[in-house]
């Protein structure tokens, strides 16, 4: 369309704000505030397996003090609130391509609470890694945002 016209006709697509929303769709509010909330309130609840002694899967009932855990349990609640939004393939989309592939990883035998599995909760080891001085001086609020501080706070403690 010309710019003299603009929009008359109504053909040019809306543009999205800065949220990354279109004008007409409004955004939607969070039904969680916090990995560990969604985590308590909702995984938890519906995805049971039989966990440690000699069970094939391992968990830490302290899951929220593994950096892994953490970091993994906020990009699967992110993406559950996103999904939830799209009603036909939303929730099959979150369990076949974020809950399950996310889960597997934490449960494995070898995974983040290999030593946990046991003995209950082992302080998880750091590596040797060289951090970026920026991530130093940001934090680790940085990359975990509210559930960090959350957990930090220890406000809720799950039990899975």
């Amino acid at each position: 369309m010309s710019e003299e016209f603009g929009d008359a006709f109504g053909d040019e697509e809306a543009q999205p704000t800065p949220s990354g929303h279109s004008p007409a769709e409004p955004e939607s509010e969070l039904v969680y505030s916090s990995a560990v909330e969604f985590f308590t309130e909702l995984l938890a609840q519906s995805y049971v397996r039989e966990v440690n002694e000699g069970a094939a899967y391992a968990w830490c009932p302290e899951w929220y003090k593994h950096p892994e855990a953490l970091i993994r349990m906020e990009a699967i609640w992110r993406a559950w609130e996103h999904l939830r939004l799209e009603p036909a393939l939303g929730i099959s989309t979150w369990w076949l391509n974020h809950a399950d592939p996310h889960m597997r990883i934490l449960m494995d035998k070898e995974g983040p609470f290999k030593k946990c599995a046991y003995d209950g909760h082992k302080r998880p080891r750091t590596t040797d890694l060289a951090r970026p001085t920026a991530h130093r001086a940001r934090g680790p609020n940085f990359l975990l945002g509210e559930s960090l501080r959350v957990c930090a706070s220890g406000a809720k403690r799950a039990n899975f």
